[in-house]
């Protein structure tokens, strides 16, 4: 299996905030079914990527049966030290950066074939800390499993920029289906941006804009709408703002790849 493929569309559901991740995890997996309707064929070459808050064995163990690869970190509590006395100390590989990975002495059984890995690192307070990783793709070394695991970096980075872009975390309804609205809204508008960014600006300054810089930057530029008969027709931008000419020119690919361009 070659290196995971992350898809940038978004959708989610909303939870009190007081609502653990663990049983959060199977009603997102079934909505991944309705919403995707994948073939176990597909779901096959498909890894789930989440972190130690989803990943209790009885979740770990619906995705495998439900046909889908995992890449997980274990659940937290005693098991990632335990499991990690019973390591030799031979047996540790250096991930650089303060950190190691060795192979499980005593895996916990799952409903299929995984690889169990025991992580440790050192904090910047040089404080030693433990975790497991679950893995079902059999033939990734060590390293490419961490390597492929600490990629969530960019997954988090894009949450982010919905907080700060899109300013998710400043809207409040006393209603729970209106907020839930807006999240939803926020997909739209985050799917928008992760479709299109890439044609109107495939390359320049602004391709490596993301979803703050992008709103506040690029789609705020004041302007002008001509609209005919229900048809927008002309887009005015402000010739004195920085970006104007370049965003100009990203509406015309946007457009063309569209089929507007005329």
């Amino acid at each position: 299996m070659h290196a995971p493929q992350y898809h940038e569309t978004l959708f989610s559901r909303l939870y009190l905030g007081s609502q653990h991740s663990t049983p959060a995890y199977i009603p997102i997996l079934k909505d991944l079914d309705r919403f995707l309707k994948l073939s176990p064929e597909q779901k096959h070459h498909c890894v789930l990527r989440t972190d130690a808050g989803f990943g209790s064995d009885a979740n770990l163990d619906y995705a495998l049966d439900e046909d889908w690869h995992i890449l997980s970190k274990g659940g937290g509590g005693r098991r990632p030290f335990a499991l990690a006395r019973q390591v030799a100390p031979d047996d540790w590989l250096d991930l650089g950066k303060d950190s190691w990975i060795a192979p499980s002495v005593q895996s916990p059984a799952y409903v299929r074939p995984v690889r169990h890995w025991v992580l440790r690192w050192l904090t910047p307070h040089q404080q030693i800390k433990y975790a497991t990783l679950v893995c079902s793709v059999m033939e990734w070394s060590a390293q490419e499993t961490a390597a492929y695991y600490d990629d969530r970096g960019a997954c988090e980075t894009e949450i982010r920029s919905d907080k700060s872009g899109l300013k998710l975390c400043k809207r409040r309804k006393h209603s729970l289906a209106a907020q839930e609205a807006l999240v939803l809204l926020t997909d739209l508008a985050h799917n928008v941006l992760a479709w299109n960014a890439h044609i109107m600006f495939p390359e320049g300054p602004l391709a490596a804009f993301g979803t703050t810089r992008l709103i506040e930057d690029v789609l705020a530029i004041p302007g002008h709408l001509i609209i005919r008969e229900g048809r927008l027709v002309e887009v005015q931008l402000n010739q004195n703002h920085p970006h104007a000419e370049t965003t100009a020119a990203g509406l015309e690919r946007l457009l063309k790849h569209y089929g507007h361009s005329e």
